[in-house]
This record gives C-alpha cells, sequence and structure tokens, in this order.
C-alpha cells in the first residue's frame, strides 16, 4: 500500500469482451459530446476515460492492466454470473473484495481489497441514482462455472455474489503499478440456471464475438435455442445496466478523480485463513 498521497487525472477501464468495451466506449462517446459545452466553460483540466478489451483470464486481463497510463485509476467493469440465488440479470454488483479461486498464476494474490474511497463514493451514487446493486465479495475462478450445483458450492465457500474471470488481474495490475482499483460487474446470468458448455464458442479467447459459431452450434444441436435465446435476453438486461451504471457514475467519478487525492491508493492484497477458497 502506498505511504504518499498522488494525484490522479483520467481513469482506465478494463472489460473483456468486445461486446461489453463497444456498450461503455459508445455511452462515453455521446456523454462527451453532451458535456462537452460545459467543460469549455469550467476552465478546469477534465478526466478523461480509457476502455481497453483484454480479453478472456485474469492473464489476459492483468497484461492489459499494465498498459494503463500512469496517473489513472483502474476500474475492471463487465458482465457477470450471478453466485447469489437472489441476484437477477440487470443487477450491478459493487466489489469490496475480490477473490482469485483456482490454479492461480504465481503472481496472484488470494484476495484483493479495490479502494476504499472509491467504493464508498461509488456505493453512493448508485444508491442515489436509484440503481439496483449489491455490494460484497466477487469470485474470480480460471474456468467458467457451468451447472448449478458449481455455483452454489461456490457461493457457499466463498460467500462471493458473483463471479468472473478477470477482476483478480485487473487488481493484481493495479496492486503492480500503485494505481486505485474499483471493479463493478453486472449480472447476466443468474445462479439458479445452468450454462450450456457448447454456447461457449460465442466468444474466443481475444474476447470477440463468434455470432457464427453460435449459430451453427445451435443448428446442430437445436435444443441449445432456448438456452441462446435466455441468454440474449439476459445479456441485453445486463448491457443495459451497464449503460445507465456508466451514465451515472461517469461525472462523479471524473470529479473525484480530478479533484481528489487518494492515501494508499493501490489495490491491497489481502490473506485470510477464512476463504474457504
Amino acid at each position: 500500500m502506498n505511504n504518499f498521497r498522488t494525484r490522479f487525472s483520467g481513469v482506465t477501464i478494463v472489460a473483456a469482451l468486445a461486446a461489453e468495451r463497444k456498450i461503455l466506449a459508445a455511452r462515453e462517446k455521446r456523454l462527451q459530446k453532451e458535456v462537452a459545452g460545459r467543460k469549455a466553460l469550467s476552465g478546469r483540466p477534465s478526466a478523461e476515460a480509457t476502455f481497453l478489451q483484454s480479453g478472456m483470464g485474469c492473464a489476459a486481463a492483468r497484461e492489459t492492466a499494465l498498459r494503463a497510463a500512469a496517473g489513472t485509476i483502474i476500474g475492471n467493469i463487465g458482465v457477470s454470473g450471478a453466485l447469489a440465488p437472489d441476484v437477477m440479470p440487470g443487477t450491478v454488483i459493487l466489489a469490496d473484495a475480490v477473490y482469485a479461486r483456482g490454479h492461480r498464476p504465481a503472481f496472484m494474490q488470494a484476495m484483493y481489497r479495490p479502494n476504499a474511497q472509491l467504493v464508498k463514493m461509488l456505493e453512493s451514487v448508485l444508491m442515489e441514482q436509484g440503481i439496483g446493486y449489491r455490494r460484497g465479495r466477487i469470485l474470480c475462478v480460471d474456468q467458467p462455472l457451468l451447472t448449478r450445483a458449481d455455483k452454489a458450492k461456490a457461493h457457499d465457500h466463498s460467500g462471493a455474489l458473483a463471479v468472473d474471470m478477470e477482476s483478480a488481474g485487473v487488481a493484481e495490475a493495479a496492486l503492480q503499478m500503485g494505481l486505485p482499483f474499483f471493479c463493478l460487474r453486472v449480472i447476466c446470468d443468474p445462479a439458479q440456471r445452468g450454462f450450456e458448455e457448447e454456447l461457449l464458442c460465442g466468444v474466443d479467447d481475444r474476447g470477440n464475438s463468434r455470432p457464427l459459431s453460435l449459430i451453427a452450434a445451435a443448428c446442430r444441436r437445436p435444443r441449445l435455442v432456448g438456452g441462446l435465446l435466455r441468454m440474449a435476453g439476459d445479456f441485453s438486461k445486463a448491457a443495459a445496466g451497464m449503460r445507465r451504471t456508466w451514465d451515472a457514475i461517469r461525472q462523479p467519478l471524473f470529479d473525484f478523480v480530478s479533484a481528489g487525492y487518494f492515501a494508499g491508493s493501490a489495490a491491497r492484497p489481502q490473506h485470510s485463513n477464512d476463504q474457504g477458497l
């Protein structure tokens, strides 16, 4: 943890999927146009957002996040699967801890704590804007959890609300660079529903969509069509949640970054024997 105070002037957002990055970058472009006049009138420097696509997994997320410019804070935003049974698609998860489970690379910690100042500020904004959110743990795994039983076991062992495959990698990069870290995930896959492994072909390792592969899989196994339609519907809810969330947090986040100082800014590793991982 840093023992000095540093001013930050920008935000770097790491998203695993091309679709996630496209959603956020499109919203940012639209919002930039809306606030351009106000920025010019304010006469003060404005923060900027950079959106990076990492692809799948902690290693790729870490390598991508390490490209963040000095003087930025690092956020991980994207869709996620639910582990808690009462968390529905479209719900925003604000991480106050990120657990890493499975075959962790040597550089990975078992748990990371996002910047407490950022978590407090983001929670206040989500609450004020009436955005449905939950604050809690996120579990970062090295392989997708596909069955209801796997999700239930992971929830029981970790207490995490949601699961992803990248957040710990982004947190590790922030720790190495001495930069503040936050994580927001929007649920697209409920805990009560299993996920057909064949549908994983819809995204490649770099996070790019492969719609033709999905169509081919559905043609080979028509029973996948129902799952594909449910997945599309849930992703639509999650995408809407991402847009609304970025609209809400963008200016407060920029104001916070431009005007604020962070003491002990980097993501903090934490060692605990009570993790159940």
